[in-house]
Protein backbone atom coordinates (compact mmCIF):
# COMPACT_ATOMS: atom_id res chain seq x y z
CA UNK A 1 0.00 0.00 0.00
CA UNK A 2 3.12 2.52 0.73
CA UNK A 3 4.28 1.91 -2.88
CA UNK A 4 1.21 2.40 -4.11
CA UNK A 5 0.28 5.54 -2.39
CA UNK A 6 4.13 6.52 -3.68
CA UNK A 7 2.90 5.87 -7.07
CA UNK A 8 -0.02 8.59 -7.12
CA UNK A 9 0.11 11.90 -9.06
CA UNK A 10 -3.47 12.65 -8.67
CA UNK A 11 -6.02 13.03 -6.49
CA UNK A 12 -8.35 9.93 -8.30
CA UNK A 13 -5.39 7.99 -7.80
CA UNK A 14 -4.87 8.58 -4.69
CA UNK A 15 -8.22 8.44 -2.96
CA UNK A 16 -8.63 4.64 -3.00
CA UNK A 17 -5.12 3.81 -1.87
CA UNK A 18 -6.31 6.06 1.40
CA UNK A 19 -9.84 4.09 1.89
CA UNK A 20 -7.62 0.69 1.63
CA UNK A 21 -4.71 2.53 4.29
CA UNK A 22 -7.93 3.14 6.86
CA UNK A 23 -10.11 0.27 6.29
CA UNK A 24 -7.27 -2.05 6.94
CA UNK A 25 -6.42 0.02 10.32
CA UNK A 26 -3.19 1.19 9.54
CA UNK A 27 -3.07 4.32 10.91
CA UNK A 28 -2.61 3.01 14.26
CA UNK A 29 0.90 2.95 13.06
CA UNK A 30 3.00 5.46 14.41
CA UNK A 31 5.79 5.01 11.96
CA UNK A 32 3.98 4.18 9.23
CA UNK A 33 1.85 7.58 9.45
CA UNK A 34 4.80 9.57 9.78
CA UNK A 35 6.21 7.94 6.32
CA UNK A 36 2.60 8.89 5.09
CA UNK A 37 1.86 12.04 5.98
CA UNK A 38 6.02 13.17 5.29
CA UNK A 39 4.88 11.95 1.22
CA UNK A 40 1.59 13.54 1.03
CA UNK A 41 2.99 16.58 2.43
CA UNK A 42 6.09 17.66 0.85
CA UNK A 43 4.84 15.62 -2.99
CA UNK A 44 5.34 17.85 -5.70
CA UNK A 45 2.32 16.67 -7.25
CA UNK A 46 -0.96 18.52 -5.86
CA UNK A 47 -1.80 20.35 -3.03
CA UNK A 48 -5.00 18.55 -2.02
CA UNK A 49 -2.13 16.20 -1.22
CA UNK A 50 -1.30 18.16 2.01
CA UNK A 51 -4.43 19.27 2.72
CA UNK A 52 -4.76 15.16 3.37
CA UNK A 53 -1.91 14.91 4.97
CA UNK A 54 -3.21 17.53 7.71
CA UNK A 55 -6.39 16.08 7.56
CA UNK A 56 -4.36 12.33 8.68
CA UNK A 57 -2.76 14.62 10.87
CA UNK A 58 -5.29 15.88 12.99
CA UNK A 59 -7.17 12.41 12.86
CA UNK A 60 -4.18 10.38 14.85
CA UNK A 61 -2.53 13.24 16.99
CA UNK A 62 -4.67 12.82 19.89
CA UNK A 63 -3.47 8.74 19.83
CA UNK A 64 -0.09 9.90 18.59
CA UNK A 65 0.84 13.24 20.03
CA UNK A 66 3.74 14.02 18.76
CA UNK A 67 5.96 16.80 16.99
CA UNK A 68 7.33 15.32 13.87
CA UNK A 69 3.93 15.26 11.98
CA UNK A 70 3.07 18.71 12.79
CA UNK A 71 6.99 19.39 11.75
CA UNK A 72 6.32 17.99 8.71
CA UNK A 73 2.94 19.66 7.34
CA UNK A 74 4.22 23.08 8.77
CA UNK A 75 7.29 22.74 7.04
CA UNK A 76 4.91 22.18 3.91
CA UNK A 77 2.69 24.93 4.26
CA UNK A 78 5.56 27.20 4.84
CA UNK A 79 7.62 26.07 1.71
CA UNK A 80 3.77 26.09 -0.55
CA UNK A 81 3.48 29.60 0.61
CA UNK A 82 0.87 28.89 2.98
CA UNK A 83 2.21 31.12 5.56
CA UNK A 84 -1.24 31.70 7.50
CA UNK A 85 -1.96 27.62 7.46
CA UNK A 86 1.55 27.22 8.69
CA UNK A 87 0.82 29.65 11.72
CA UNK A 88 -2.82 28.31 12.59
CA UNK A 89 -1.26 24.59 12.89
CA UNK A 90 1.58 25.92 15.23
CA UNK A 91 -1.15 27.47 16.98
CA UNK A 92 -3.50 24.41 16.88
CA UNK A 93 -0.26 22.01 18.44
CA UNK A 94 0.03 24.15 21.43
CA UNK A 95 -3.59 23.57 22.25
CA UNK A 96 -3.37 20.25 22.03
CA UNK A 97 -0.63 20.37 23.82
CA UNK A 98 1.99 18.65 21.50
CA UNK A 99 5.53 20.41 22.67
CA UNK A 100 7.46 22.23 19.99
CA UNK A 101 11.01 21.26 19.51
CA UNK A 102 14.35 23.25 17.92
CA UNK A 103 13.20 21.25 14.66
CA UNK A 104 9.39 23.33 14.78
CA UNK A 105 10.51 26.88 15.50
CA UNK A 106 12.33 27.51 12.32
CA UNK A 107 9.95 26.29 10.01
CA UNK A 108 7.56 28.49 12.13
CA UNK A 109 9.87 31.47 11.62
CA UNK A 110 10.12 30.90 8.13
CA UNK A 111 6.48 30.89 7.56
CA UNK A 112 6.20 34.61 9.66
CA UNK A 113 8.69 35.91 7.72
CA UNK A 114 6.40 37.59 5.48
CA UNK A 115 5.27 41.31 6.42
CA UNK A 116 1.83 40.24 7.14
CA UNK A 117 2.89 38.01 9.98
CA UNK A 118 5.81 39.74 11.58
CA UNK A 119 3.66 40.48 14.87
CA UNK A 120 2.84 36.44 14.74
CA UNK A 121 7.03 36.11 14.08
CA UNK A 122 7.36 37.99 17.35
CA UNK A 123 4.94 36.11 19.44
CA UNK A 124 7.14 32.62 18.25
CA UNK A 125 10.14 34.38 19.27
CA UNK A 126 8.58 34.96 23.14
CA UNK A 127 7.47 30.90 22.80
CA UNK A 128 10.74 30.56 21.56
CA UNK A 129 12.62 32.66 24.72
CA UNK A 130 10.26 30.74 27.08
CA UNK A 131 11.01 26.93 26.37
CA UNK A 132 14.91 27.64 25.99
CA UNK A 133 15.41 27.39 22.31
CA UNK A 134 16.75 30.89 21.64
CA UNK A 135 20.24 29.60 21.91
CA UNK A 136 19.98 27.28 19.54
CA UNK A 137 21.84 28.09 16.62
CA UNK A 138 19.12 26.68 13.98
CA UNK A 139 16.32 28.72 15.65
CA UNK A 140 18.73 31.36 16.31
CA UNK A 141 19.63 32.00 12.94
CA UNK A 142 16.16 31.40 11.57
CA UNK A 143 15.37 34.68 14.01
CA UNK A 144 18.43 36.86 12.72
CA UNK A 145 17.14 36.02 8.89
CA UNK A 146 13.45 37.37 9.75
CA UNK A 147 14.56 40.35 11.18
CA UNK A 148 17.53 41.13 8.70
CA UNK A 149 14.43 40.58 5.87
CA UNK A 150 12.23 42.65 7.19
CA UNK A 151 15.22 45.93 7.61
CA UNK A 152 14.97 45.09 11.74
CA UNK A 153 18.73 44.93 11.49
CA UNK A 154 19.60 46.52 15.06
CA UNK A 155 17.24 43.63 16.20
CA UNK A 156 19.17 41.18 14.27
CA UNK A 157 22.52 42.35 15.17
CA UNK A 158 21.27 42.55 19.04
CA UNK A 159 20.45 38.87 18.77
CA UNK A 160 23.61 38.08 17.08
CA UNK A 161 25.86 39.93 19.66
CA UNK A 162 24.08 38.28 22.46
CA UNK A 163 24.78 34.69 21.03
CA UNK A 164 28.15 35.57 19.91
CA UNK A 165 29.48 31.94 21.62
CA UNK A 166 26.84 29.89 19.36
CA UNK A 167 27.08 31.76 16.07
CA UNK A 168 28.23 29.95 12.64
CA UNK A 169 28.88 31.25 9.51
CA UNK A 170 24.92 31.02 8.54
CA UNK A 171 24.52 33.57 11.15
CA UNK A 172 27.05 35.83 10.08
CA UNK A 173 25.53 35.55 6.67
CA UNK A 174 22.52 36.43 7.55
CA UNK A 175 23.39 39.17 9.33
CA UNK A 176 25.39 40.57 6.21
CA UNK A 177 22.64 39.81 4.05
CA UNK A 178 20.15 42.22 5.82
CA UNK A 179 22.99 45.06 6.18
CA UNK A 180 23.67 44.70 2.47
CA UNK A 181 19.56 44.79 1.45
CA UNK A 182 18.78 47.61 3.45
CA UNK A 183 21.49 49.92 2.38
CA UNK A 184 24.44 49.95 5.18
CA UNK A 185 26.59 48.05 2.70
CA UNK A 186 30.04 49.62 4.42
CA UNK A 187 28.84 47.58 7.67
CA UNK A 188 28.09 45.01 5.80
CA UNK A 189 32.23 44.77 4.73
CA UNK A 190 33.00 45.04 7.96
CA UNK A 191 31.10 42.31 9.27
CA UNK A 192 32.48 40.45 5.93
CA UNK A 193 36.14 41.45 6.90
CA UNK A 194 35.69 40.37 10.91
CA UNK A 195 34.15 36.89 9.79
CA UNK A 196 36.49 33.98 11.12
CA UNK A 197 35.57 31.74 8.13
CA UNK A 198 33.61 32.37 4.95
CA UNK A 199 31.76 29.92 2.54
CA UNK A 200 30.16 30.37 -0.79
CA UNK A 201 27.44 32.51 0.29
CA UNK A 202 29.70 34.98 2.33
CA UNK A 203 31.04 35.69 -0.99
CA UNK A 204 27.86 36.03 -2.91
CA UNK A 205 26.32 37.76 -0.10
CA UNK A 206 28.88 40.73 -0.10
CA UNK A 207 29.20 40.52 -3.45
CA UNK A 208 25.82 41.00 -4.64
CA UNK A 209 25.20 44.08 -1.94
CA UNK A 210 27.50 45.60 -3.75
CA UNK A 211 26.02 44.55 -7.18
CA UNK A 212 22.40 45.78 -5.85
CA UNK A 213 23.90 49.23 -5.07
CA UNK A 214 25.79 49.85 -8.05
CA UNK A 215 29.38 49.65 -6.11
CA UNK A 216 30.08 47.18 -9.26
CA UNK A 217 33.94 48.59 -9.76
CA UNK A 218 33.88 46.92 -5.68
CA UNK A 219 31.76 43.99 -6.48
CA UNK A 220 34.43 43.14 -9.70
CA UNK A 221 37.48 43.68 -7.30
CA UNK A 222 36.05 41.33 -4.53
CA UNK A 223 34.84 38.96 -7.37
CA UNK A 224 38.38 38.61 -8.79
CA UNK A 225 39.55 38.03 -4.91
CA UNK A 226 37.60 34.93 -4.57
CA UNK A 227 39.51 32.00 -4.27
CA UNK A 228 36.75 29.70 -6.15
CA UNK A 229 33.82 31.30 -8.24
CA UNK A 230 30.50 29.68 -8.20
CA UNK A 231 27.50 30.05 -10.52
CA UNK A 232 25.83 32.16 -8.13
CA UNK A 233 28.36 34.58 -7.57
CA UNK A 234 28.73 34.72 -11.80
CA UNK A 235 25.30 35.19 -11.83
CA UNK A 236 25.02 38.37 -9.25
CA UNK A 237 28.41 39.66 -11.41
CA UNK A 238 26.20 39.66 -14.75
CA UNK A 239 22.58 40.52 -13.18
CA UNK A 240 24.47 43.84 -11.34
CA UNK A 241 26.11 44.68 -14.61
CA UNK A 242 22.40 44.54 -16.44
CA UNK A 243 20.54 45.94 -14.09
CA UNK A 244 22.25 48.83 -14.38
CA UNK A 245 22.25 49.12 -18.39
CA UNK A 246 25.88 47.95 -18.84
CA UNK A 247 24.84 44.82 -21.12
CA UNK A 248 28.02 44.51 -22.96
CA UNK A 249 29.76 43.89 -20.18
CA UNK A 250 27.20 41.40 -19.00
CA UNK A 251 27.54 39.80 -22.22
CA UNK A 252 31.43 39.33 -21.76
CA UNK A 253 31.26 37.85 -18.37
CA UNK A 254 28.70 35.89 -19.57
CA UNK A 255 30.90 34.57 -22.96
CA UNK A 256 33.75 33.80 -20.29
CA UNK A 257 31.83 31.75 -18.06
CA UNK A 258 33.40 28.10 -18.41
CA UNK A 259 30.37 26.55 -17.28
CA UNK A 260 26.95 28.26 -17.64
CA UNK A 261 23.78 26.42 -15.87
CA UNK A 262 20.19 27.79 -16.49
CA UNK A 263 20.25 30.43 -14.04
CA UNK A 264 22.63 31.63 -15.58
CA UNK A 265 21.40 31.46 -18.90
CA UNK A 266 18.00 33.31 -17.59
CA UNK A 267 20.24 35.99 -16.14
CA UNK A 268 21.39 37.34 -19.25
CA UNK A 269 17.83 36.83 -21.06
CA UNK A 270 16.17 38.91 -18.83
CA UNK A 271 18.64 41.41 -18.85
CA UNK A 272 18.28 41.73 -22.50
CA UNK A 273 14.28 41.32 -22.24
CA UNK A 274 14.14 44.00 -19.68
CA UNK A 275 16.29 46.34 -21.52
CA UNK A 276 14.10 46.21 -24.53
CA UNK A 277 16.47 44.20 -26.57
CA UNK A 278 14.10 41.25 -26.72
CA UNK A 279 15.89 40.41 -30.57
CA UNK A 280 19.38 39.57 -28.70
CA UNK A 281 16.84 37.55 -25.85
CA UNK A 282 15.79 35.66 -28.26
CA UNK A 283 19.32 34.86 -29.57
CA UNK A 284 20.02 33.63 -26.46
CA UNK A 285 16.95 31.73 -25.77
CA UNK A 286 17.32 29.92 -29.20
CA UNK A 287 20.83 28.91 -28.05
CA UNK A 288 19.75 27.84 -25.02
CA UNK A 289 20.55 24.01 -24.46
CA UNK A 290 18.32 22.97 -21.05
CA UNK A 291 15.21 25.73 -20.79
CA UNK A 292 13.46 26.14 -17.79
CA UNK A 293 9.58 27.73 -16.95
CA UNK A 294 11.77 30.70 -16.06
CA UNK A 295 13.31 31.36 -18.97
CA UNK A 296 10.20 30.40 -21.26
CA UNK A 297 8.57 33.13 -18.83
CA UNK A 298 11.15 35.87 -19.22
CA UNK A 299 11.23 35.70 -23.13
CA UNK A 300 7.48 36.09 -22.97
CA UNK A 301 7.59 38.73 -20.62
CA UNK A 302 9.80 40.55 -22.29
CA UNK A 303 7.89 40.35 -25.91
CA UNK A 304 4.72 41.44 -23.79
CA UNK A 305 6.42 44.43 -22.18
CA UNK A 306 7.72 45.70 -25.35
CA UNK A 307 4.52 45.65 -27.43
CA UNK A 308 5.03 42.36 -28.90
CA UNK A 309 2.04 40.81 -28.28
CA UNK A 310 1.72 38.17 -31.06
CA UNK A 311 5.55 36.97 -30.51
CA UNK A 312 4.42 36.74 -27.07
CA UNK A 313 1.35 34.54 -27.75
CA UNK A 314 3.56 32.59 -30.74
CA UNK A 315 6.03 31.36 -27.97
CA UNK A 316 3.50 30.36 -25.47
CA UNK A 317 1.66 27.62 -28.41
CA UNK A 318 5.36 26.87 -28.54
CA UNK A 319 5.83 26.70 -25.11
CA UNK A 320 2.66 24.42 -24.63
CA UNK A 321 4.36 22.09 -27.23
CA UNK A 322 7.13 21.00 -24.65
CA UNK A 323 7.29 17.93 -22.45
CA UNK A 324 9.33 18.78 -19.67
CA UNK A 325 8.22 22.64 -18.99
CA UNK A 326 4.55 23.73 -17.85
CA UNK A 327 3.45 27.45 -17.56
CA UNK A 328 2.98 28.80 -14.28
CA UNK A 329 1.19 32.40 -12.95
CA UNK A 330 3.86 34.24 -14.29
CA UNK A 331 3.56 32.66 -17.87
CA UNK A 332 -0.38 33.25 -17.47
CA UNK A 333 0.20 36.74 -16.32
CA UNK A 334 2.14 37.52 -19.70
CA UNK A 335 0.02 35.87 -21.93
CA UNK A 336 -3.29 37.13 -20.96
CA UNK A 337 -1.86 40.09 -20.84
CA UNK A 338 -1.13 39.96 -24.54
CA UNK A 339 -4.46 38.39 -25.34
CA UNK A 340 -5.98 41.13 -23.64
CA UNK A 341 -4.29 44.00 -26.19
CA UNK A 342 -5.15 41.90 -29.19
CA UNK A 343 -8.75 40.90 -27.73
CA UNK A 344 -7.82 37.27 -28.58
CA UNK A 345 -10.67 35.83 -26.08
CA UNK A 346 -10.49 32.31 -28.00
CA UNK A 347 -6.70 32.06 -26.43
CA UNK A 348 -8.25 34.04 -22.53
CA UNK A 349 -10.72 30.92 -22.78
CA UNK A 350 -8.14 28.57 -22.96
CA UNK A 351 -5.80 29.71 -20.66
CA UNK A 352 -8.37 30.02 -18.33
CA UNK A 353 -9.84 26.43 -18.55
CA UNK A 354 -5.99 25.81 -18.09
CA UNK A 355 -5.88 27.16 -15.24
CA UNK A 356 -8.67 25.45 -13.67
CA UNK A 357 -7.91 21.88 -14.46
CA UNK A 358 -4.58 22.17 -13.69
CA UNK A 359 -4.63 23.52 -10.44
CA UNK A 360 -2.92 26.48 -11.01
CA UNK A 361 -3.12 28.68 -7.75
CA UNK A 362 -5.40 31.76 -8.84
CA UNK A 363 -3.43 34.48 -7.26
CA UNK A 364 -3.91 38.08 -7.01
CA UNK A 365 -2.07 38.95 -9.75
CA UNK A 366 -3.27 36.57 -12.40
CA UNK A 367 -6.90 36.69 -10.90
CA UNK A 368 -6.81 40.47 -12.04
CA UNK A 369 -4.98 39.23 -15.14
CA UNK A 370 -7.97 36.94 -16.08
CA UNK A 371 -10.56 39.93 -15.27
CA UNK A 372 -8.64 42.22 -17.52
CA UNK A 373 -8.38 39.96 -20.27
CA UNK A 374 -11.88 39.58 -20.62
CA UNK A 375 -13.16 42.78 -19.90
CA UNK A 376 -11.06 43.86 -23.18
CA UNK A 377 -12.16 40.95 -24.69
CA UNK A 378 -15.63 42.63 -24.15
CA UNK A 379 -16.84 39.78 -22.11
CA UNK A 380 -17.60 41.88 -18.49
CA UNK A 381 -19.88 39.31 -17.39
CA UNK A 382 -16.85 36.65 -17.04
CA UNK A 383 -14.65 39.25 -15.59
CA UNK A 384 -17.30 39.75 -13.17
CA UNK A 385 -17.59 36.08 -12.73
CA UNK A 386 -13.93 35.48 -12.39
CA UNK A 387 -13.65 38.49 -9.32
CA UNK A 388 -16.59 36.93 -7.53
CA UNK A 389 -14.34 33.19 -7.85
CA UNK A 390 -11.68 34.80 -6.06
CA UNK A 391 -10.95 33.27 -2.25
CA UNK A 392 -8.90 36.84 -1.88
CA UNK A 393 -9.15 40.17 -3.53
CA UNK A 394 -6.36 42.46 -3.13
CA UNK A 395 -5.94 46.09 -4.83
CA UNK A 396 -5.09 44.42 -8.47
CA UNK A 397 -8.26 42.43 -8.33
CA UNK A 398 -10.23 45.32 -7.77
CA UNK A 399 -8.96 47.64 -10.31
CA UNK A 400 -9.37 45.14 -12.82
CA UNK A 401 -13.22 45.58 -12.08
CA UNK A 402 -13.20 48.85 -11.71
CA UNK A 403 -11.31 50.01 -15.18
CA UNK A 404 -13.43 47.21 -17.16
CA UNK A 405 -16.61 48.13 -15.88
CA UNK A 406 -15.64 51.99 -16.76
CA UNK A 407 -14.14 50.78 -20.32
CA UNK A 408 -17.59 49.09 -21.22
CA UNK A 409 -19.67 52.20 -19.61
CA UNK A 410 -20.82 50.75 -16.66
CA UNK A 411 -20.51 53.78 -14.74
CA UNK A 412 -23.16 53.02 -11.87
CA UNK A 413 -20.94 49.35 -11.53
CA UNK A 414 -18.15 51.10 -11.75
CA UNK A 415 -18.78 53.11 -8.39
CA UNK A 416 -20.54 50.73 -7.05
CA UNK A 417 -17.55 48.68 -6.84
CA UNK A 418 -15.42 51.11 -5.66
CA UNK A 419 -17.65 51.76 -2.56
CA UNK A 420 -17.42 48.13 -2.11
CA UNK A 421 -13.76 48.45 -2.49
CA UNK A 422 -13.68 50.77 0.24
CA UNK A 423 -16.06 49.21 2.54
CA UNK A 424 -13.52 46.04 2.54
CA UNK A 425 -10.58 48.73 3.99
CA UNK A 426 -8.74 48.25 0.83
CA UNK A 427 -7.10 51.61 0.15
CA UNK A 428 -7.48 53.23 -3.86
CA UNK A 429 -3.75 54.20 -5.68
CA UNK A 430 -3.53 55.73 -9.35
CA UNK A 431 -4.98 53.54 -11.08
CA UNK A 432 -8.60 52.86 -9.05
CA UNK A 433 -8.87 56.66 -9.45
CA UNK A 434 -8.36 56.37 -13.27
CA UNK A 435 -11.05 53.75 -13.22
CA UNK A 436 -13.35 56.20 -11.74
CA UNK A 437 -12.86 59.03 -13.08
CA UNK A 438 -13.22 56.99 -16.50
CA UNK A 439 -16.28 56.06 -15.24
CA UNK A 440 -17.65 59.54 -14.01
CA UNK A 441 -16.30 61.11 -18.15
CA UNK A 442 -18.32 58.38 -19.91
CA UNK A 443 -21.55 58.79 -17.55
CA UNK A 444 -21.35 62.95 -17.34
CA UNK A 445 -21.14 62.36 -14.35
CA UNK A 446 -19.12 65.83 -13.26
CA UNK A 447 -19.96 66.84 -10.01
CA UNK A 448 -18.85 63.30 -8.76
CA UNK A 449 -15.76 63.42 -11.01
CA UNK A 450 -14.73 66.74 -9.62
CA UNK A 451 -14.91 65.36 -6.44
CA UNK A 452 -12.71 62.41 -6.95
CA UNK A 453 -10.67 63.44 -8.72
CA UNK A 454 -10.36 66.53 -5.16
CA UNK A 455 -10.18 63.84 -3.23
CA UNK A 456 -7.35 62.00 -4.55
CA UNK A 457 -4.95 64.20 -3.04
CA UNK A 458 -6.70 64.95 0.05
CA UNK A 459 -8.24 62.02 1.15
CA UNK A 460 -5.45 59.72 -0.01
CA UNK A 461 -2.76 61.37 -0.77
CA UNK A 462 -2.42 60.39 -4.46
CA UNK A 463 -0.65 63.07 -7.23
CA UNK A 464 -3.01 63.12 -10.21
CA UNK A 465 -0.82 61.93 -12.81
CA UNK A 466 -1.62 63.25 -16.99
CA UNK A 467 -3.80 60.01 -17.13
CA UNK A 468 -6.07 61.82 -14.44
CA UNK A 469 -6.18 65.54 -15.93
CA UNK A 470 -6.92 63.81 -19.26
CA UNK A 471 -10.29 61.91 -18.09
CA UNK A 472 -11.09 65.20 -16.38
CA UNK A 473 -10.94 67.28 -19.64
CA UNK A 474 -12.56 65.25 -21.58
CA UNK A 475 -15.42 64.99 -18.90
CA UNK A 476 -15.49 68.68 -18.83
CA UNK A 477 -15.41 68.41 -22.53
CA UNK A 478 -17.88 66.29 -23.18
CA UNK A 479 -20.12 68.46 -20.63
CA UNK A 480 -19.41 71.47 -22.74
CA UNK A 481 -17.26 72.99 -19.65
CA UNK A 482 -14.94 74.18 -22.06
CA UNK A 483 -12.94 77.20 -20.08
CA UNK A 484 -13.03 75.12 -17.09
CA UNK A 485 -11.53 72.05 -18.93
CA UNK A 486 -8.89 74.68 -20.40
CA UNK A 487 -8.02 76.19 -16.82
CA UNK A 488 -7.76 72.68 -15.52
CA UNK A 489 -4.77 72.34 -18.74
CA UNK A 490 -2.88 75.42 -17.71
CA UNK A 491 -2.79 74.57 -13.90
CA UNK A 492 -1.64 71.37 -14.44
CA UNK A 493 1.94 70.61 -12.80
CA UNK A 494 3.25 69.22 -15.94
CA UNK A 495 3.34 69.90 -19.65
CA UNK A 496 0.28 68.62 -21.24
CA UNK A 497 0.67 65.81 -23.24
CA UNK A 498 -0.91 65.49 -26.55
CA UNK A 499 -3.52 63.18 -25.77
CA UNK A 500 -4.59 65.87 -23.08
CA UNK A 501 -4.97 68.57 -25.51
CA UNK A 502 -6.56 66.22 -28.45
CA UNK A 503 -9.36 66.00 -25.74
CA UNK A 504 -9.61 69.11 -25.55
CA UNK A 505 -9.80 69.87 -29.43
CA UNK A 506 -12.66 67.16 -29.49
CA UNK A 507 -14.88 68.42 -27.23
CA UNK A 508 -14.73 72.13 -29.46
CA UNK A 509 -14.98 70.68 -32.50
CA UNK A 510 -18.72 69.08 -30.81
CA UNK A 511 -19.58 72.48 -29.18
CA UNK A 512 -18.50 75.09 -31.66
CA UNK A 513 -15.87 76.65 -29.75
CA UNK A 514 -13.23 77.92 -32.15
CA UNK A 515 -11.90 80.18 -29.32
CA UNK A 516 -10.46 77.76 -27.00
CA UNK A 517 -9.09 76.40 -30.40
CA UNK A 518 -7.39 79.70 -30.94
CA UNK A 519 -5.67 78.99 -27.62
CA UNK A 520 -4.46 75.80 -28.39
CA UNK A 521 -3.29 76.49 -31.69
CA UNK A 522 -0.65 78.56 -29.82
CA UNK A 523 0.25 75.71 -27.31
CA UNK A 524 0.61 72.80 -30.33
CA UNK A 525 2.93 75.58 -32.05
CA UNK A 526 5.46 75.39 -28.42
CA UNK A 527 5.15 71.24 -28.50
CA UNK A 528 6.93 71.01 -31.88
CA UNK A 529 4.74 68.08 -32.31
CA UNK A 530 5.60 65.44 -35.23
CA UNK A 531 2.41 63.79 -34.99
CA UNK A 532 -0.32 65.31 -36.84
CA UNK A 533 -3.18 64.13 -34.97
CA UNK A 534 -3.95 67.41 -32.97
CA UNK A 535 -3.62 69.26 -36.20
CA UNK A 536 -5.85 67.58 -37.82
CA UNK A 537 -8.69 67.53 -35.17
CA UNK A 538 -7.43 71.68 -35.25
CA UNK A 539 -8.49 72.20 -39.24
CA UNK A 540 -11.64 70.13 -38.21
CA UNK A 541 -12.34 72.37 -35.76
CA UNK A 542 -12.19 75.73 -37.45
CA UNK A 543 -14.07 73.67 -40.88
CA UNK A 544 -17.09 72.60 -38.90
CA UNK A 545 -17.23 76.82 -37.43
CA UNK A 546 -17.07 77.65 -40.87
CA UNK A 547 -13.62 79.12 -40.77
CA UNK A 548 -11.74 77.60 -43.93
CA UNK A 549 -9.17 79.66 -44.06
CA UNK A 550 -8.01 78.85 -40.54
CA UNK A 551 -8.48 74.98 -41.54
CA UNK A 552 -6.35 75.01 -44.45
CA UNK A 553 -3.61 77.22 -43.17
CA UNK A 554 -3.07 74.34 -40.54
CA UNK A 555 -3.40 72.01 -43.49
CA UNK A 556 -0.83 73.89 -45.06
CA UNK A 557 1.19 73.52 -41.73
CA UNK A 558 0.90 69.75 -41.92
CA UNK A 559 2.28 69.45 -45.30
CA UNK A 560 5.06 72.45 -45.15
CA UNK A 561 6.59 71.14 -41.61
CA UNK A 562 6.31 67.18 -42.63
CA UNK A 563 4.15 66.34 -39.65
CA UNK A 564 2.95 62.67 -40.33
CA UNK A 565 -0.71 61.26 -39.52
CA UNK A 566 0.47 58.09 -36.56
CA UNK A 567 -0.42 54.76 -38.96
CA UNK A 568 -3.33 52.37 -37.59
CA UNK A 569 -3.20 48.97 -36.97
CA UNK A 570 -5.24 45.47 -37.36
CA UNK A 571 -5.98 42.78 -35.28
CA UNK A 572 -5.20 39.28 -37.46
CA UNK A 573 -6.73 36.44 -36.25
CA UNK A 574 -4.39 34.38 -34.06
CA UNK A 575 -5.70 30.66 -35.15
CA UNK A 576 -5.62 29.33 -31.57
CA UNK A 577 -6.79 26.09 -31.97
CA UNK A 578 -6.75 23.50 -29.16
CA UNK A 579 -3.22 23.75 -28.54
Amino acid sequence: LELLLQRCRTIVQLNPVLSRIIIAGLLHRKLFVCRIVRHLALSQSQHEFLVYARLIVEHVIHEQPNSFLFNTVIRAYSRNHSPEEAIRLYVQMLRIPVAPDNFTYPFVIGAANVRALMAEGLQVQGHIIKNGFDSDVFVLNTLISMYSDHGEVDSARQLFEQNRQVVDTVSWNALIDGYAKSGSVEVARQLFDEMPERDDVSWSTMISGYARHGELAIAKALFDRMPYRNSVIWNSMISGFARIGILPIARKMFDELPCKNTITWNAMITAYAQSGDVDSARDLFDKMPDKDVVSWSSMIAGYKQYGRFRDAVSLFKSMLLEKDVKPNEVTMVSVLSACAHLTEIDLGKWIHAYINRCNVKLDDYLGAALIDMYAKCGNIEAAEQVFCNLKRRDISAWNALIVGFAMHGNADDSLKAFSRMQDSNINPNSVTFLGVLTACSHAGLVDEGRRYFNNMLKDHNILPNPKHYGCMVDMLGRAGLLEEAEELVKIMPMKPEITILGALLGACRIHGNTEVADRIRVGLLGLETGQAGCHVLLSNVYAAAGKWNEALEIRKLIKEKGIRKQPGSSLVDLNVGDS
